[in-house]
């Protein structure tokens, strides 16, 4: 589960939108801006603020996640086989614990990340589907990076994030596999409760 949150969160809105008390732009024009502004504004969020308690952080980088990741595609796709069975309150529930869980996560890992953390950011050629994957890493102190592919792509408000491999390990494939086990033993009420609880233990540090 540990090694779950960890990928989630090392990996991670129109252009110009500003968030928080961090007055930094978001741009999500091209795939390398989007991933290029959540870095930035993970490091913004760390910048100076070591003190700053996790619901703050929260607070600061929630319209930055929401904007940079597309995650009620992401929440749809871990549940593609029932999907289609939800009613759409239940769709709802979903989505909006998903998304806090996502938030959640980048806040309770991203606390102290350094400026020089992230490698320079670069973009591929589009897929056959028009996605486009950007390549980065994480800096580690005495230890190798940690590779990060960020999957995007666009929708109405730009480039989003669909997917993030962290050294080989995809973040999307990992959620599938948790959610289908609960799913299958709880329903959508027992793996929405799941999503709370982890986002509770990540909120209590």
């Amino acid at each position: 589960m540990q090694r779950r949150l960890f990928l989630a969160s090392a990996a991670v809105a129109a252009t110009g939108v500003v968030f928080g008390s961090l007055a930094a732009e978001i741009a999500t024009d091209t795939p390398a801006a989007t991933v290029a502004s959540l870095q930035k504004g993970l490091v913004a969020a760390a910048s100076g603020r070591s003190s700053a308690t996790i619901a703050e952080r929260y607070r600061e980088l929630e319209p930055l996640i929401l904007a940079t990741h597309d995650l009620p595609y992401i929440a749809e796709f871990a549940l593609r086989r029932q999907w289609s069975s939800l009613a759409a309150e239940e769709r709802q529930r979903f989505v909006a614990a998903f998304q806090r869980l996502s938030v959640m996560t980048y806040a309770a890992r991203f606390g102290s990340i350094a400026p020089d953390s992230f490698r320079a950011v670069e973009a591929a050629a589009p897929d056959a589907n028009g996605r486009v994957q950007v390549t980065t890493a994480i800096k580690r102190e005495g230890q190798a990076d940690v590779s990060l592919e960020y999957l995007t792509q666009e929708g109405p408000q730009g480039w989003r994030i669909i997917n993030i491999v962290a050294d080989g390990v995809s973040d999307l494939a990992l959620k599938r596999a948790e959610y289908q086990r609960v799913f299958a033993s709880g329903g959508i009420d027992g793996l929405i409760a799941e999503l709370e609880q982890q986002t509770e233990r990540l909120a209590g540090g």
